[in-house]
């Protein structure tokens, strides 16, 4: 099989596993995809279009503000970004090794990063979840679950429900109801 065959079929099972992937998430939610959904599907146009998280900004709180300060106060920001570098220097040289190794194209090493890339960015995600789940249970254990829970509520207000699947592959955010879930063993929703 030729390396653009095999690209091009990649690339394929790619579109259809994203569109698969929209087509459930719009069938779970009951919601609209819109012009994300479609900029979604095309490679490497979904490496940089960014997925809206919130319909509105989330009302600033105590329990907001103690949440930012686990994460100050665990590191958590030097530590996400030890990790882009980390990433990126991975990139960076899986890239050069297909331009010198294996001769191919500028356009053909590009693709074949973005495919690499899709596992270690699902990995980065989780990642980044943890790093919100500790930063969670820090202003838990500072403000108790009263807080937390009403804290949960209006950030389910704003937040755009996306299923665990989806988030998981498009978003560095968890959920309110995979947050809620590991901070007060319950499924926080709007009102």
């Amino acid at each position: 099989m030729s390396p653009w065959l095999l690209l091009g079929s990649l690339l394929t099972v790619e579109f259809a596993a994203r569109l698969v992937l929209e087509i459930r998430e719009r069938r779970l939610t009951q919601m609209r995809g819109g012009l994300f959904a479609v900029l979604r599907l095309i490679p490497l146009l979904n490496d940089i279009v960014p997925l809206p998280e919130n319909r509105k900004d989330p009302a600033e709180n105590e329990f907001v503000k103690k949440h930012e300060e686990g994460h100050a106060n665990l590191r958590h920001g030097i530590l996400r970004n030890l990790a882009k570098v980390a990433l990126l220097l991975l990139a960076v040289w899986f890239f050069a090794f297909l331009l010198a190794s294996h001769g191919m194209s500028l356009v053909e090493s590009i693709l074949w990063l973005h495919l690499a890339a899709i596992p270690f960015r699902t990995v980065f995600h989780l990642y980044c979840w943890h790093q919100e789940y500790e930063a969670d249970r820090y202003a838990f254990d500072k403000l108790g679950k009263k807080v937390a829970k009403a804290a949960m509520r209006n950030l389910a207000e704003s937040e755009i429900p996306y299923t665990k699947l989806f988030a998981v592959i498009y978003r560095e955010h968890p959920t309110v109801a995979i947050r809620s879930q590991k901070i007060l063993n319950k499924e926080v929703k709007a009102v």
